[in-house]
């Protein structure tokens, strides 16, 4: 069966590239629809189920966080194109929702429609979605998604003590005592989480600053968690690091 893919788009010229792109290089997708503005997405998606939709960030009548707010209930996989947006895509890796950068490259277009054919779980699907749009809607990050080997974990970013480099994964470990292994590196979460509260103190480790309780400064720097996990502290790192625990 064939894969339906709408798109909507504020740009013919930008719908016209993932159109092509779509039927170049891919035999068994169908582009369903396409619309150019908010109000005509609602239009279309009222009368077609995508499987995908390629959604604009940014449009003439608002933009693609509106479009979805105004459907609700959201049945189909979402990836979003975006010229430039830092705030739109810190949003989208934090609620790990993929995005495309425009202009769009052929290869990152097959990557995301590859993910689009696995099977979704429409509830976690809901759950990213009302996440990301309280995040538009409030202009701040609450519940960060993290990429399982058994699916996505939401949780608070306040509830999250420490993390360590395992490779290219991560493990996370909650106040509550749980530990999960991450599919994201150090660096991308040292990029989304908010640097007033968590501090790379090391190439390995990253500390949420508020659950620090005793720092060990001299020989062998470390931070003593609440946890009890002893976290190094490179030496490069550690005025700043003090200088954080100060203003916390």
């Amino acid at each position: 069966m064939d894969m339906r893919i709408a798109i909507v788009d504020d740009e013919p010229a930008c719908r016209g590239v993932l159109r092509n792109i779509l039927r170049r290089d891919f035999a068994d997708v169908q582009v369903i629809g396409e619309a150019g503005s908010v109000a005509e997405g609602m239009d279309m998606l009222q009368l077609e189920t995508p499987d995908l939709l390629l959604l604009d960030v940014e449009m003439e009548d608002g933009t693609g966080f509106d479009l979805l707010d105004q459907l609700g209930q959201v049945n189909f996989n979402v990836v979003f194109t975006t010229a430039h947006n830092d705030f739109a895509i810190r949003a989208f890796r934090y609620h790990a929702i993929d995005y495309l950068l425009k202009p769009v490259v052929p290869e990152e277009l097959a990557i995301a429609v590859g993910k689009a054919r696995q099977h979704v779980d429409r509830a976690q699907l809901q759950g990213q979605i009302a996440d990301l749009l309280k995040t538009h809607s409030g202009g701040e990050f609450d519940r960060i998604a993290l990429p399982t080997g058994d699916g996505l974990v939401f949780a608070f970013a306040k509830d999250m003590m420490h993390l360590e480099s395992y490779g290219n994964f991560s493990f996370v470990f909650l106040a509550s005592g749980e530990r999960f292994l991450v599919s994201r590196n150090l660096k991308e979460f040292e990029e989304i989480l908010p640097a007033s509260q968590f501090f790379r103190t090391h190439q390995s480790h990253i500390v949420n600053i508020n659950f620090v309780k005793q720092a060990q400064k001299g020989e062998g720097d470390y931070a003593l968690l609440q946890d009890g996990a002893k976290v190094p502290v490179a030496r490069r790192k550690k005025d700043a690091f003090w200088a954080a625990l100060v203003k916390r």
